[in-house]
């Protein structure tokens, strides 16, 4: 099964326990349900418009819009959604963990959690090598970042 409700990196992925998992296939499934039902919404439409002889007016154009507009914003609130248990799902068992640096604050928002551990590992790293690999070793921040882990691996990355 292909997973792109969320942003995750395997690495993320395996650090999930299993009702999490769950919880990642349910909503995906969702999805797939959601992406579905648009597909067949517009293609019974399109042979509606077809036989009506109006196909090749303004209205399918308009129909795929608002189809794909209120497709979009389920999709939305179901990744929301998700993000937002994955987000404290994961509240016990990081706070648990030592040895990290930076604060560890679940209220803050991902931006605000992505600048303080980025500004952690730029200060407090001077070589890339080393900022890297602490980086990678750093267990808390898979799921303190959620989806801005990935993004904030790359940017930290070094080719050894």
């Amino acid at each position: 099964m292909i997973i792109d409700i969320i942003s995750y990196t395997d690495a993320q992925y395996a650090a999930l326990t299993e009702e999490q998992l769950l919880e990642v296939k349910s909503a995906q499934l969702k999805k797939n349900k959601l992406d579905l039902a648009l597909e067949e919404a517009k293609l019974k439409e399109k042979h509606r418009l077809i036989d009506n002889g109006i196909f090749l007016s303004k209205t399918w154009a308009l129909y795929c819009e608002k189809l794909q507009a209120e497709h979009d914003s389920e999709v939305e609130n179901l990744r929301e959604s998700l993000l937002f248990y994955l987000r404290f799902s994961a509240k016990a068992e990081t706070e648990e963990e030592s040895g990290v640096g930076y604060t560890v604050d679940y209220a803050l928002s991902i931006e605000e959690r992505f600048a303080i551990v980025k500004q952690y590992y730029e200060i407090n790293y001077t070589d890339e090598t080393e900022r890297f690999e602490a980086f990678k070793a750093d267990k808390v921040a898979v799921a303190y970042l959620g989806e801005l882990y990935a993004p904030l691996y790359d940017y930290f990355y070094v080719e050894t």
